[in-house]
């Protein structure tokens, strides 16, 4: 669905509307019944416009950014459908009624309230979920070189994760279903229904619960791993398996991980590319009981459960290759 030519606002008069968004449903569906008239129609399109305009007005400073005018724009469309979808609970009938009574700024203004839990979340796990040396705060990085930097600052997201949320701080998701670990991101989008929504926010959950699985780990001589787990694409998925061919060779605690070494677990843990159950339950018996005797949370023992398994049925994978 196209934008009507809007001559007062022609930055967006353009735009096309994603037919999965709820505000495109309901003026699809007033179009249908006749419920809402050419003028009325013509006045949401234009209320939709202004708004964009007003966040391009705020946010830009250069207007020939095509890609920042589209995000900009389908931000406003996006929070108001959010807003308009919440008011309304879902039904097409009444989102209707409300599109006739009120003016959109409202449903935009409830879009945004919705999702600001989801940036403020984003924007904190995007700069405070690392790991750091101990006795290095953030203060004593500030001149760091670069290399410094990235030898002593261990993210607890994956590179896909950091994606993800970053696309989240432009309302848009690289996820579309709920993954213990983000391994398979897609091209950003907009967020499209409130649903979504709430998904996004449970795998926020499961990047924080991981970060308290690994606060909660015995690792003071994290930072004296060889290869440093700053360099690797997933460093806390490596720390994990490091940490269960540890128990499993030689019952024991420890971080420090070889090939040599992992392909012995490999030959002991794995049987035609799969796990042996009995080997897997002890595992994640560990891992719970661990973080048990941790007070760790019930949400935060769950999730590293899950994380462990999901890193064992990964790690199967790489019997192809060793």
């Amino acid at each position: 669905m196209t934008m009507t030519q809007t001559r007062k606002f022609p930055l967006v008069s353009e735009a096309t509307l994603d037919e999965r968004l709820f505000l495109t449903q309901a003026l699809a569906h007033a179009d249908t019944f006749g419920t809402l008239s050419r003028e009325q129609a013509e006045t949401v399109y234009q209320q939709v416009a202004a708004i964009a305009h007003k966040l391009i007005t705020m946010k830009m400073s250069d207007l020939s950014d095509l890609s920042g005018l589209r995000t900009q724009t389908e931000t406003a469309f996006t929070l108001t459908s959010l807003g308009l979808e919440y008011g309304s609970k879902g039904d097409l009938d009444t989102a209707v009624r409300l599109l006739r009574k009120n003016r959109l700024v409202k449903f935009f203004q409830v879009g945004h309230t919705l999702t600001a839990k989801v940036l403020e979340r984003a924007r904190h796990l995007l700069e405070d979920a690392v790991l750091k040396p101990p006795n290095r705060d953030t203060d004593s990085l500030i001149g760091a070189s670069y290399t410094d930097l990235e030898t002593e600052i261990v993210p607890i997201y994956t590179v896909e994760e950091q994606q993800f949320l970053k696309a989240l701080l432009t309302y848009r998701t690289t996820v579309r279903t709920l993954q213990v670990i983000i391994r398979t991101p897609q091209r950003p989008r907009p967020f499209v229904r409130l649903s979504e929504v709430d998904m996004i926010e449970q795998q926020l959950g499961c990047i924080e619960h991981r970060w308290r699985y690994v606060e909660a780990l015995p690792v003071d001589d994290l930072f004296l791993l060889d290869p440093p787990l700053s360099l690797l694409p997933d460093p806390i998925e490596y720390l994990t398996l490091a940490l269960m061919v540890n128990l499993v060779l030689y019952r024991q605690v420890d971080f420090q991980l070889d090939e040599e070494t992992r392909q012995d677990f490999h030959e002991l843990a794995y049987v035609d590319g799969k796990v042996r159950d009995s080997l897997r339950d002890q595992l994640l018996e560990w891992i719970a009981t661990y973080l048990e005797q941790q007070q760790q949370p019930e949400p935060v023992k769950t999730y590293a459960v899950a994380f462990w398994d999901d890193c064992l049925r990964a790690e199967a994978d790489q019997t192809l290759v060793l």
